[in-house]
């Protein structure tokens, strides 16, 4: 893993995002590469400079948003972790995927908003959408743990055969984040199965899948997020892993719905991996 993608906005759980950043670029060796996107009233590279005086209080944005991309490239420097800066203007969600894709982004870290998800406020657009369709794996941070660290993952997973291949990215990934996975079903009253039933379904996808021996942990709730929260508060856990289908695909459990809420009902930071395409 070598370059993680910070987007943000300097809000409050934008810098959130950033320190979290800042901790594993270090853990990891990692370049951090800053983005903000900033909205202008035209297109702000055809102008001539005297053009932009035409827009001073775009201008001074501009010039504040590059301040504190600059602020954040210092405290790189700092800790001694390379990085560097973007700053792009009107640019759409859809192109920020190209470009995550064109520069060989391996992680998206990113912040959010309050008990109910997302707001517009990084990007310029949802950022549900890059939950949604990143085809990096994307760390969402809404509160900075009071200790920051990351050794202990829940992986809530569903042993469906179709999220086999995503289940050996996020051991990879662990390998590289030096993180023990504790892989959970949560066993709901909608997709009931008897205890044997998972754990022959688990072993049975585990062995396939898996690279390394793993306890299955099961939990019976009423709602996906709930069980895996509270399995998670339970254990200490550092952080929530989930394996999400995509925009428009509501597979049994674990669509784009029960990840964005299990991201707005906890505290902890959440590792969102699409499902990989055949």
């Amino acid at each position: 893993m070598k370059k993680i993608l910070v987007p943000t906005d300097f809000s409050e759980c934008a810098q959130n995002a950033e320190k979290y950043a800042f901790f594993l670029a270090q853990k990891i060796d990692a370049e951090l590469v800053f983005l903000h996107v900033i909205n202008t009233p035209v297109d702000w590279s055809k102008l001539t400079k005297e053009q932009e005086d035409l827009f001073p209080d775009a201008k001074e944005a501009i010039a504040q948003s590059k301040k504190r991309l600059n602020e954040l490239i210092k405290q790189a420097e700092s800790d001694n972790i390379k990085s560097r800066k973007i700053l792009i203007f009107n640019n759409t969600n859809e192109k920020i995927h190209r470009f995550v894709e064109e520069e060989h982004i391996d992680l998206v870290v990113m912040g959010s908003h309050g008990v109910y998800g997302f707001k517009d406020y990084i990007l310029g657009t949802n950022t549900y959408s890059m939950i949604r369709n990143s085809k990096v794996p994307v760390i969402v941070v809404k509160k900075l743990p009071e200790k920051l660290k990351l050794e202990k993952l829940v992986l809530a997973t569903n042993f469906k055969e179709e999220t086999g291949p995503t289940f050996r990215m996020v051991e990879n990934l662990m390998e590289i984040l030096q993180v023990k996975l504790k892989v959970l079903f949560v066993n709901t009253p909608t997709y009931f199965l008897e205890t044997n039933d998972i754990m022959s379904i688990g072993k049975t996808f585990l062995n396939e899948f898996a690279s390394y021996e793993h306890e299955i942990h099961i939990i019976d709730s009423f709602k996906e997020e709930r069980g895996v929260i509270q399995f998670a508060e339970k254990i200490n856990a550092d952080g929530i892993a989930i394996i999400t289908y995509g925009k428009s695909d509501f597979k049994q459990y674990f669509s784009p719905s029960v990840s964005e809420n299990l991201i707005g009902l906890t505290e902890m930071p959440v590792l969102s991996i699409k499902v990989a395409k055949k």
